[in-house]
């Protein structure tokens, strides 16, 4: 249990299928509430106030994919009702009744740690309907208008940064760089992200990046390759595709949200036998 001041106790658990007839049963009257509604404006009563519209068009498919295990679905338990629900990073909503309790608040706060502690470098969101975008900019998100969501929301994301703390080893001056494909074969060089700052160097020649350096273009759709350059004291080491082995080596990883990020760089892992193709 959990709760603070101003907001009661309340629960975050795995859905079960008791949690998921409940959201069923008041997203159906959600659902009804608004086409009943609806129908009487498209008779010419445009002073009838619509109700929101939930999500039970999608709710067959988040049961679909609980039940089959491939995808996570939270419940948020207050008082003993099931009054809000997180579907992975896709969905959430809360009950109509008891919106603007700072409920949702407290499942996107929970969205958020889960991912921080999955060790994901960006969050990405869409924000539907459009009337949600104020709460998901408060939460933190930044809105790309210029880029829409899957759905046709508005695409919005949060950084998740990882500052490490040094210890006392020698430091070492470090650049990485991240660009587009087309940008790279172009030959201007024009990064979309560049960190640096001082690493330390390891006794296993392993250079701890003060930061996280996460390969992430807000206004990119991420459909073509992605191209690191990682300089080290002012020498270029790598150059060349993220997805590459020799990326790998040096110390190029994918989190669970599948952004490239690097932490440490390995310049000896990488040099045993490896052509980074360094420019």
């Amino acid at each position: 249990m959990a709760g603070s001041d101003t907001l009661p106790c309340y629960e975050i658990v795995p859905a079960n299928e008791r949690t998921v007839a409940e959201v069923e049963a008041w997203l159906d009257a959600e659902e009804t509430a608004h086409q009943a509604a609806w129908a009487i404006y498209e008779k010419g009563d445009y002073d009838v106030e619509i109700p929101p519209r939930g999500f039970r068009c999608n709710w067959n498919s988040v049961k679909r994919t609980w039940r089959e295990g491939t995808a996570r679905l939270d419940m948020l338990i207050i008082g003993g009702e099931t009054v809000g629900f997180l579907d992975g990073t896709d969905i959430l909503e809360i009950r109509s009744d008891v919106r603007g309790n700072g409920y949702g608040r407290i499942l996107a706060d929970f969205m958020v740690a889960r991912a921080v502690a999955d060790g994901i470098s960006v969050l990405e969101i869409e924000i539907a309907p459009s009337s949600a975008e104020p709460f998901w900019v408060a939460m933190g998100f930044s809105p790309v208008h210029a880029r829409n969501g899957p759905g046709g929301g508005i695409f919005a994301y949060r950084v998740l940064p990882r500052v490490y703390e040094m210890a006392d080893g020698p430091r070492v001056p470090y650049t990485v760089e991240f660009f587009t494909e087309k940008a790279w074969y172009a030959g201007d060089f024009q990064s979309f992200a560049s960190f640096e700052g001082e690493g330390e160097l390891l006794p296993d020649g392993a250079i701890q990046l003060s930061s996280r350096a996460y390969c992430f273009d807000p206004q990119d759709r991420g459909s073509g390759d992605y191209f690191a350059r990682i300089s080290v004291g002012g020498s270029v080491l790598f150059g060349d595709k993220t997805k590459r082995e020799a990326g790998k080596a040096i110390g190029i990883e994918r989190d669970a949200g599948y952004t490239y990020f690097i932490d440490r760089i390995h310049p000896k892992r990488f040099g045993n036998g490896h052509d980074g193709g360094a420019t």
